[in-house]
C-alpha cells in the first residue's frame, strides 16, 4: 500500500497558499476537518515552514523578497535592500500605493472565478493589506546571477502557472541598472501590467558572462526531445551525465528496460510477484562487506556496476551510493513497501547545479529515481523539489508523465509486472529539510525538524520503512552507470600528471561571485580549483586576483587564497615530514596529488598552500586538514564562491552567520542559542570597526576561545549537521584574516 493519501496536510497547505497566497483560517478549518486531525496538527505545520503564510499575518498584496545571502549579498543585495535608495523607499510611494489600492480588490474577484465555473471564497483585501513590503529572504538559489528577487502578488494572476515571479541580474547588466528594471517591473504590477520574469529555461548554461567574457559555444551533442517527442524540452547542456545526448540517443528509459527484463526473466520473479513482494535478488540475512560485495557480483550485476562505478553521494556526506542501496536491498521494513526519496530541496546558498539539472535532464532523474527502486526492490519513489523552482516542478512531474506513457513507470514497468510509482513532491520550504530525516518528516507532515538517529532511515524512514535517499546528482549519473558500466564511471576522473594515479568519476560544481563566467560545470574529480577558475571553458578568470575562496559555500567558512599551513621543515626532515602527510590520504589518486602539490608548491619553509593546487576531491579535502594541520578545517561541497581582493572577509563571515541563526530550527536549544550567539559576535566586530577601533590580537584570541567553546558545544549536543557548521564562517574570518592583520599591524 502506497502512502500517498496520508501526505495531505503539506501538501493541501502549499495548494491553498498557492490559490490564496496565505493560509485563510476558513481553509485551515476546513483542512482539520478532511483530514480528522485536531486544529494544532495543522497550526504546528502551517507556523513552522517558511513558504506557508497565515491570516493573521495580513499579508501584502504585492511582496517583494530580495535574496539577502552569501553570493547575493557580495553582489548587492544590500543595496537593493538600502531604506534610502533601495527598493524599500518603494513601501511609501503614494503612486504604487494608489495602484494597489485601486486594482486589488480587482485581483481577488478575479481570484473568485475558479476554473469551471466554480467560485471561491476570497475576501476582499482590507485597506491595510493594499500596499507593497520589501523584505530580505533566504537564497533562491539563482546564485549565478546575483542578486535574486522574489516577487509574489497575492493573489497571483489567474494565467500564471507559478506562484511568484522571480527575477535575477543579467549577463553584463549593472547593479543600478539591475535596481531601475525591478523598479518598473513593481510599478508595472502594481499598476495591473503584465510583466515577464526571468526565467532559468531562458538562461543557457555558459551564457552568464562579466568582464567581457564570451559565452561558450554550443554543444551540438546538447540534443533536446524536440527532436523525438516534446517540442518544449530543453537541451540538457555540455555535460557526461546525459549518456541520451552525449550518444545520440532518445530519452528512451533504456537503462529501465534492460533490468526490467533482466528482473522479469529470473525464475524467481513469478513467485515473488505471486506473494505480493517486489522482484529483486535478495541476500541472504547476514551478510555484509567484502561477503555481500561478492554475492552481489555473482547475482546482482547491475549493482555490482554500482559498486564497480564508486559513485560517491552528491549531497554533502559523500557515502557511496552502493553503500546505501545495497543496506536497503538487506532492509526488511513491517511491510513490502520501501521507498527512494531525491532530495531536490537544494537550499544551501551558493549551489544551483541541480536546479538546472532538474529542468535540463529531467529524464536523467527520473530514470535515475526508477532504477534504484528496481535494482532495491523498492515500490515508490518520490522527488522532493524546493518551492521556488517553478520551472524544475513542472518539468520533473511533464517528465514523470511521460515516463508513464513510455510504460517506465507505473503498475506494470515495461511490461515486466513489476510495479513503481513516481511522484514530485514540492516542499514548504526551509534549509533544514535539506537534512535527510527531516524532509522524511515534512513529507510525513510534520514539522520539518531532523530525527534522532539511530535507527537509519535504510532501516526506519518513510512511514519508518526502509528508505533511500537521494541527491539529484547522485542518482541523475545512474543511467550513465547502467548503460554504460560502472568501470566507465569510474574512469572518468583527472589524471595527477606525471603519475598514472587518476581520480575517479565526475560531478558538477556551482560556481559564482567574482568569476567571469559564474554557472554550473561539470568537470572530471580531482581537477584542481585553480584550472576551473582560470580556463576558459570553465570560468575564464577571476579579475583583480583570487582573495579567497568558500569551497562549500557558507558551511566551509571562508578560506583565503594562500591558507596558513603548520611551517614545512627544512631539507634535513622534509622527507619524513612528506611521508607522514601522505599517510593522511587514502586512495592513491590522493596520495600522488598531494605528492605533487608538496613538490612544486611546498618547499622547505613554507607556510602556506595555494588553493588554487588543491584537487577537486571530497576525500582529499578531507585528508588535507590533518595532513597540514590546518587551524580551521576545510571542507568541499557542490557550491563554490570565489572572491576578488577587495572583499571585507569578516562581513562575508558575518552574512554567513546569520543565515544559519534563521536556517535553524530550534530544536536543539545549543543550536538556536549558539548561532544567535555567533552571530552577535559578528556584529560587535563589525561595529567596533566601523567605530575606528583597532582589533587587538588578545581581544581576538578571547573572541576566538568563545567561538571554540561554543563550537565544541553545538558539536557536542545537535543532532544535526547544521549546529556543527554554524561557527565554521566566524572561526575561519578570525584564524584566517582578522588575526593575521592584526598580528601584521602589532608587528609594523
Amino acid at each position: 500500500m502506497h502512502r500517498t493519501a496520508a501526505m495531505m496536510i503539506v501538501k493541501r497547505l502549499r495548494e491553498i497558499q498557492n490559490r490564496y497566497g496565505f493560509l485563510p483560517d476558513r481553509e485551515l478549518a476546513q483542512l482539520a476537518r478532511l483530514v480528522g486531525v485536531p486544529m494544532y496538527r495543522i497550526e504546528e505545520v502551517a507556523s513552522f515552514f517558511p513558504a506557508f503564510r497565515q491570516e493573521r499575518d495580513k499579508p501584502a498584496v504585492l511582496e517583494v523578497r530580495v535574496c539577502r545571502d552569501v553570493t547575493c549579498a557580495h553582489k548587492g543585495a544590500g543595496n537593493l535592500l538600502n531604506s534610502k535608495t533601495g527598493l524599500l523607499t518603494l513601501c511609501n510611494d503614494d503612486a504604487i500605493a494608489a495602484d494597489l489600492a485601486k486594482n486589488a480588490p480587482g485581483w481577488a474577484e478575479e481570484a473568485r472565478k475558479a476554473p469551471g465555473g466554480k467560485r471561491i471564497e476570497l475576501p476582499t483585501p482590507s485597506p491595510d493589506r493594499c500596499k507593497l513590503v520589501v523584505e530580505g529572504v533566504s537564497c533562491l538559489g539563482r546564485c549565478d546571477r546575483a542578486p535574486a528577487v522574489w516577487v509574489e502578488r497575492n493573489p497571483m494572476p489567474a494565467d500564471e502557472h507559478h506562484h511568484a515571479w522571480v527575477f535575477a541580474r543579467k549577463a553584463g547588466e549593472k547593479a543600478d541598472a539591475f535596481r531601475q528594471r525591478m523598479e518598473a517591473t513593481i510599478r508595472a504590477i502594481a499598476a495591473g501590467g503584465h510583466v515577464e520574469p526571468d526565467t532559468d529555461s531562458t538562461y543557457e548554461p555558459g551564457t552568464n558572462v562579466e568582464y567581457g567574457m564570451p559565452a561558450l559555444p554550443p554543444d551540438p551533442r546538447a540534443r533536446s526531445l524536440a527532436e523525438f517527442e516534446l517540442p518544449d524540452e530543453l537541451p540538457s547542456a555540455k555535460w557526461e551525465i546525459d549518456c541520451y545526448a552525449t550518444q545520440n540517443h532518445p530519452r528512451d528509459y533504456r537503462g529501465v528496460k534492460e533490468v526490467a527484463n533482466w528482473l522479469a526473466e529470473r525464475p524467481e520473479t513469478a513467485r515473488q510477484l505471486k506473494d505480493g513482494e517486489q522482484p529483486v535478488p535478495l541476500p541472504p540475512d547476514g551478510l555484509g562487506g567484502d561477503k555481500l560485495k561478492d554475492w552481489v557480483k555473482a547475482n546482482h550485476p547491475f549493482l555490482a556496476e554500482l559498486a564497480a562505478s564508486n559513485l560517491l553521494g552528491m549531497g554533502g556526506a559523500g557515502e557511496p551510493a552502493y553503500d546505501k542501496w545495497s543496506q536497503l536491498l538487506l532492509a526488511r521494513g513491517k511491510g513490502p513497501d520501501k521507498y527512494i526519496v531525491c532530495n531536490g530541496d537544494e537550499s544551501e546558498p551558493g549551489t544551483f547545479k541541480d536546479r538546472e539539472l532538474l529542468l535540463r535532464t529531467p529524464h536523467l532523474i527520473v530514470e535515475g529515481l526508477i532504477l534504484a527502486g528496481l535494482l532495491t526492490g523498492a515500490t515508490a519513489g518520490y522527488i522532493y523539489i524546493r518551492h521556488e523552482y517553478h520551472e524544475q516542478i513542472h518539468a520533473i512531474d511533464t517528465e514523470i508523465k511521460r515516463a508513464e506513457r513510455l510504460g517506465a513507470c507505473g503498475p506494470d514497468v515495461f511490461g515486466s509486472g513489476i510495479s513503481f510509482r513516481a511522484e514530485v513532491f514540492e516542499s514548504p520550504g526551509g534549509y533544514i529539510c535539506g537534512e535527510q530525516s527531516a524532509l522524511i518528516e515534512a513529507m510525513e507532515d510534520k514539522r520539518g525538524q531532523p530525527r534522532q538517529r539511530p535507527p537509519e532511515l535504510q532501516t526506519n524512514g518513510l512511514w519508518d520503512q526502509p528508505t533511500v535517499v537521494n541527491n539529484v546528482e547522485t542518482l541523475g549519473w545512474v543511467p550513465y552507470i547502467i548503460t554504460r558500466k560502472g568501470k566507465s564511471y569510474a574512469g572518468a576522473g583527472y589524471k595527477v600528471p606525471g603519475t598514472e594515479a587518476a581520480f575517479g568519476g565526475r560531478r558538477l560544481f556551482s560556481i559564482s561571485g567574482d568569476v567571469k563566467r559564474p554557472g554550473v560545470y561539470e568537470v572530471p574529480v580531482g581537477i584542481p580549483l585553480g584550472e576551473v577558475f582560470d580556463d576558459p571553458k570553465y570560468c575564464g578568470g577571476v579579475p583583480n586576483g583570487l582573495f579567497a575562496v568558500a569551497p562549500s559555500g557558507p558551511s566551509s567558512g571562508i578560506v583565503p587564497a594562500a591558507i596558513p599551513i603548520a611551517p614545512v621543515p627544512d631539507a634535513a626532515g622534509y622527507d619524513a615530514w612528506l611521508a607522514k602527510v601522505l599517510g593522511s590520504f587514502r586512495s592513491p589518486a590522493e596520495k600522488a596529488a598531494m605528492e605533487r602539490i608538496a613538490k612544486n608548491h611546498l618547499p622547505p619553509g613554507a607556510t602556506t598552500l595555494d588553493i588554487r593546487q588543491l584537487p577537486m576531491d571530497l576525500n582529499f579535502f578531507r585528508g588535507v586538514n590533518g595532513a597540514l594541520r590546518l587551524k580551521v578545517g576545510i571542507a568541499l561541497g557542490a557550491a563554490i564562491v570565489v572572491y576578488a581582493t577587495g572583499t571585507d572577509a569578516l562581513s562575508q563571515a558575518v552574512n554567513y552567520t546569520r543565515f544559519f541563526r534563521n536556517e535553524s530550527c530550534g530544536k536543539c536549544v545549543p543550536c538556536r542559542l549558539g548561532s544567535q550567539k555567533l552571530y552577535q559576535i559578528g556584529l560587535d566586530l563589525i561595529r567596533q570597526r566601523a567605530a575606528g577601533q583597532a582589533f587587538s590580537t588578545s581581544d581576538l584570541k578571547g573572541v576566538g576561545e568563545d567561538v571554540k567553546t561554543l563550537t565544541e558545544a553545538m558539536a557536542q549536543t545537535s543532532i544535526c549537521g547544521l549546529g556543527q557548521i554554524a561557527p565554521v564562517p566566524m572561526a575561519s574570518a578570525l584564524e584566517y584574516f582578522l588575526l593575521p592583520a592584526a598580528q601584521a599591524a602589532k608587528g609594523s
